[in-house]
């Protein structure tokens, strides 16, 4: 490789899913980064006017469910930040809010199925 130094020694990151650092020496692995840039594509969305739809397409198709209410949040701070919210945007939340309310009736399901098996 031109320009590459072969008296340094080779470092290889890892990245903490629970933190955003990285510490050498050991590997990453593909779920915390897709944490972490899933954590930063979300950052953006949340900072920015207008994030683009890119932008959020990324986010939702690596997000967990877990983090599904986080993203609603940030949507719904964006729609009520605006007089005249889009409807692409609106569209989106409606989506994103009916696959969180599923969510809650599995969830619902689950329990009352665990505690009559009991």
């Amino acid at each position: 490789m031109p320009g590459a130094r072969s008296d340094l020694p080779e470092v290889i990151w890892v990245v903490d899913p629970e933190e955003s650092t990285t510490t050498p020496g050991v590997e990453m692995n593909a779920t915390a980064l897709r944490k972490r840039v899933a954590r930063s594509l979300l950052n953006d969305i949340e900072e920015v006017q207008y994030p683009s739809v890119t932008m959020m397409n990324r986010v939702e198709a690596v997000l967990e469910q877990d983090d599904l209410a986080n993203y609603a949040e940030v949507l719904v701070k964006k729609i009520e930040a605006r007089q005249y919210p889009s409807i692409s945007l609106l569209n989106r939340l409606d989506g994103l809010l009916g696959q969180l309310e599923q969510a809650e009736r599995n969830q619902r399901a689950e329990r009352s199925d665990g505690g009559s098996a009991d």
